[in-house]
């Protein structure tokens, strides 16, 4: 039964409930003060099609799941919960695959976190009649605002742009919390990888690249959601070593594909730019790690002289703790 709440959403929609033609696929964990943002910003979606939202609370200890209970109770045909009675996370599962994808009903997927949140609520329409008119497109992505918690302010810059000419095993581009893919296309790639994907500490970056290897990604230049950046984030932790460790993780991922599908100086490119990136973040981070990407450097006999001159300013001359400086007081 549909209630008068609901209706307001489903008004415009062509097709029933129960065949939703996008999932929107979040997860949660003690997000009790930004829960209510993502789910407003699912909810204020206006579509002519059906969407449904699933969500999986991994255990929250603070108030997440009774705000969630209580968004379903008022959104039952459109909000779908999984209440999680120990924390899966920690156990190094991965949540979007183990237990939102396999219960997708819609032939398309979004993804965004509990504590990120869309601000237009025309979103999920103009991605998705992109992709119904482009058929060889398996996702569509667009720009998001960053927001720092800590500061209480936008950063300057949005993330989200044009995929690197080299592709993203360089560089990801993709905000997670924009995207739409083909939910075929998902399943297909988590039966690919599932075999070398246990060591992985994301879920999203991998896919990235997959899709960028086996169908083309539209880039739809908006700004279309917010991404909060804070201290407990994975990529953004206040801990140095754990932010490295999370860079390194993102390495051997790049890697795996780039070993499949680069050849001689492509992939000898792919190493010195990650090479270099990991040292400098080792050198940004204070850690001791700078040496032993120091060593690959020196072993890549063509790193081109402007990389071979920045080394000897930093190596020999003895410039690197100039360099932590300057680091340490730019601005994000």
């Amino acid at each position: 039964m549909i209630n008068r709440v609901e209706k307001d959403i489903i008004t415009s929609w062509k097709g029933t409930v129960n065949q939703p033609l996008i999932s929107i696929c979040c997860i949660t964990y003690n997000h009790e003060a930004y829960i209510k943002e993502a789910l407003n910003g699912f909810l204020m979606q206006e579509t002519n099609f059906p969407f449904e939202v699933l969500i999986n609370d991994d255990f929250s200890k603070d108030n997440t799941t009774d705000i969630i209970k209580e968004y379903v109770k008022k959104y039952p045909n459109i909000l779908k919960a999984i209440y999680q009675t120990e924390n899966q996370y920690s156990q190094g599962v991965k949540i979007n695959p183990t237990f939102n994808y396999p219960r997708v009903q819609g032939k398309y997927i979004a993804i965004c976190e509990g504590d990120d949140y869309w601000i237009d609520k025309n979103k999920l329409q103009k991605q998705v009649d992109f992709l119904e008119e482009h058929h060889n497109y398996g996702l569509c992505y667009t720009k998001a605002k960053v927001y720092i918690q800590e500061k209480k302010k936008y950063a300057k810059r949005c993330f989200g742009f044009e995929i690197p000419l080299r592709g993203l095993l360089f560089n990801n581009s993709i905000p997670t919390l924009t995207v739409i893919c083909r939910k075929d296309l998902v399943l297909r790639y988590l039966d690919e990888v599932q075999e070398y994907s246990q060591t992985w500490k994301m879920g999203d970056y991998p896919m990235w690249i997959w899709f960028n290897l086996n169908s083309k990604i539209y880039f739809l230049k908006e700004t279309t959601a917010v991404y909060r950046l804070s201290g407990d984030s994975m990529s953004q932790r206040n801990n140095g070593k754990k932010r490295l460790l999370f860079l390194e993780n993102s390495f051997d991922i790049a890697n795996f594909f780039a070993k499949k599908t680069l050849g001689g100086s492509d992939y000898q490119e792919f190493l010195i730019v990650k090479y270099l990136g990991l040292y400098n973040e080792s050198i940004k981070e204070n850690t001791t790690h700078y040496k032993d990407y120091l060593i690959k450097l020196n072993n890549i006999k063509h790193k081109g002289w402007k990389i071979k001159i920045y080394l000897f300013f930093l190596e020999v001359l003895g410039l690197r703790k100039l360099l932590t400086l300057a680091f340490k007081f730019r601005n994000y």
